[in-house]
C-alpha cells in the first residue's frame, strides 16, 4: 500500500466510503479463484472443483481456503459450498486467470446442480501484468511467481495451489500498481487494455 493510500485509510477515507469507479484498490476485498476440470475443452469437459480464497485488505488467510468438490460428494455439500463461495463473488472483485474460461465452466457446473450463475466483476491477472508492467516484470506473471515458489500442485493446474499463487501474485500486483499511479478502479478503467477485462459480467 503507498503511503497516500495509507493515510487516506487512516483519515477514515476507505474503499467503502467513495464511489465505485474511485474505490481504492488497496481496499477492495478480492477473491481469488479457479477450477480443477476433466478437461480444456468447453464443450464437453465439466468441472471436478472450485477452489476460493478471499484476500482483504491484502491480506490472505490459509485457514480460509475453501473447496468445493464436485464429484463424490453429495448434493446438500456441493449446494453449501458453492453458495458461500457465490456470496463472497457478489461482495468482492472475483481475480483469477482466464475468467471467461472459469465463468462459462461454473455457469455449465451450475445449471448441472440446479445452482445460481457465478456473479460479479471479474479481474483477469494475466491482463493485470500487461496494465501495470508486462510480462518483462517477472512479479506480474502467474508462471513466473510458481516457478519463485519451488514447489508444485498434487497435480498439473491444482486449484487450491493456484489459488494460493494467485493470492501473492495479486498482492505483488497491486504493489506495483500503486507504484505506478494506479490505485482506483477508475485509474484501471482509463487504460483501454483495462476495460476489456476489470468489468461487471
Amino acid at each position: 500500500m503507498s503511503l497516500s493510500s495509507w493515510i487516506r485509510r487512516k483519515l477514515g477515507h476507505s474503499a467503502t466510503d467513495e464511489s465505485p469507479g474511485r474505490q481504492l484498490l488497496a481496499g477492495l476485498d478480492f477473491l481469488l479463484l479457479d477450477i480443477e476440470v476433466t478437461g480444456t475443452d468447453a464443450t464437453q469437459d465439466t468441472v471436478i472443483g472450485l477452489a476460493s480464497l478471499p484476500l482483504v485488505d491484502g491480506v490472505f488467510h490459509p485457514g480460509d481456503l475453501r473447496y468445493v468438490s464436485f464429484v463424490d460428494a453429495d448434493a446438500a455439500e456441493v449446494a453449501a459450498g458453492y453458495q458461500a463461495c457465490l456470496e463472497l463473488m457478489t461482495k468482492s472483485v472475483v481475480a483469477t486467470i482466464n475468467p471467461n474460461f472459469i465463468r462459462h465452466m461454473l455457469s455449465s457446473a451450475a445449471e448441472q446442480h440446479d445452482l445460481p450463475p457465478p456473479v460479479g466483476n471479474w479481474l483477469d491477472l494475466a491482463a493485470v501484468a500487461g496494465v501495470i508492467g508486462g510480462e518483462a516484470n517477472a512479479a506480474t506473471s502467474l508462471r513466473q511467481w510458481q516457478a519463485r515458489m519451488r514447489s508444485g500442485g498434487r497435480h498439473e493446474h491444482d486449484a487450491v495451489y493456484d489459488v494460493f499463487a494467485m493470492a501473492q501474485l495479486l498482492q505483488a500486483q497491486l504493489a506495483y500498481a500503486e507504484d505506478s499511479g494506479i490505485e482506483t478502479l477508475a485509474d484501471l478503467r482509463r487504460n483501454q487494455s483495462a476495460e476489456s477485462w476489470l468489468r461487471p459480467y
